[in-house]
């Protein structure tokens, strides 16, 4: 295939990208995932208005561990070995690699709508959140998704999915449909694209984003109305401390009762942000994708895939690599709670 002096050039920004990010990213995500799972798992954080969101931060972490790896595994295979070889060596590992990576992904939508409906309950619907705590709700929607997920991407385990072919004197296993599969080809390339634009983009992202909107109102509600009962507090006299000593504490009380909701909440909305904002362009993407490959088998006969296609690939996946590695840091940055916590664990082991 003849490539001009610009394709040349993009395929040249293609292996230096996949080459190094993979490698700065890894390690830096594998020791944040770890330092944020040990974290989540302190005393601090398995109180009743803390517990739920604990464990989803701790189950996002694991998924999204799995996930990296299972992505940047299959590039640095791919692009450090000689000749070059994937994760996957048969059509059957080719399925299984792309069941359990498409089922970790979607998994990482749910877990983060999970999160983000636990904390909306606490912080705004708070006179609910005791019922919708013992009763263990925000589970049970979590297996449901979990099973929907599993529904979804056993497709993927189809016999039509992957295949085998003969390359410069050696096999080749081609992750995708097959092209005599027509009526398949078309399921997997608009049915199923439709099912994750709707209900693994759409609708939990819509309902994250919402969800955050209120929590954050919520948050500088509380904030405005303890700045200002504890200045009023301050503008009283003795006498008028004395007398109003009752109401005073009680006021506190209460807002420091509130305040207690929203340990993390600005946190855990800038983790969500950060995987609308990186997680949507690759299921979109995605939907591209497979019209493209539609449009290649249809008219080329399974020919390559452009090179501007290849560049926006790697361009969305790395934004996912990234996605995959936000709970630490954004946790690190945005939480005096989780920072505090942090030097607490790391003290404890030097003494």
């Amino acid at each position: 295939m003849n490539l001009s002096l610009a394709d040349k050039r993009i395929e040249h920004i293609i292996h230096l990208t996949n080459s190094i990010f993979p490698l700065i990213i890894l390690p830096l995500a594998t020791i944040g995932n770890i330092l944020c799972f040990l974290v989540f798992c302190r005393p601090k954080f398995q109180k009743r208005l803390t517990r739920t969101s604990s464990i989803f931060l701790r189950l996002l972490c694991i998924n999204d561990s799995i996930l990296l790896y299972l992505f940047i595994i299959d590039v640095l295979l791919r692009i450090y070995m000689k000749p070059s070889i994937r994760i996957y060596s048969t059509p059957i590992a080719c399925r299984l690699y792309k069941f359990i990576r498409y089922s970790f992904l979607d998994m990482s939508a749910y877990i983060q709508l999970g999160l983000t409906t636990d904390r909306f309950i606490c912080c705004v619907h708070h006179r609910y959140y005791s019922h919708w705590r013992k009763k263990y709700y925000i589970y049970y929607l979590l297996i449901l998704a979990f099973l929907s997920v599993i529904l979804k991407n056993s497709s993927f385990l189809s016999s039509l999915y992957g295949y085998s072919v003969i390359s410069k004197n050696r096999t080749v296993t081609k992750c995708s449909v097959q092209i005599r599969a027509k009526h398949f080809t078309l399921y997997m390339a608009y049915g199923q694209s439709l099912i994750d634009v709707v209900f693994i983009t759409c609708i939990p992202f819509f309902l994250i984003v919402y969800f955050n909107s209120k929590i954050l109102r919520e948050v500088l509600h509380i904030r405005t109305r303890c700045w200002s009962t504890i200045t009023r507090f301050i503008c009283l006299t003795p006498v008028q401390n004395k007398e109003s000593n009752r109401t005073t504490t009680g006021i506190l009380t209460f807002t420091g009762a509130k305040r207690r909701r929203l340990h993390l909440t600005f946190a855990l909305g800038c983790i969500s942000f950060v995987f609308v904002l990186s997680t949507a362009p690759y299921k979109i993407f995605k939907v591209i994708e497979r019209h493209d490959k539609v449009m290649r088998d249809r008219h080329k006969y399974g020919s390559s895939k452009l090179v501007n296609l290849q560049l926006a690939e790697v361009i969305i996946d790395c934004l996912e690599y990234l996605s995959c590695s936000t709970p630490f840091f954004v946790c690190l940055t945005t939480s005096s709670m989780f920072r505090e916590e942090l030097k607490r664990m790391f003290n404890k082991r030097h003494v």
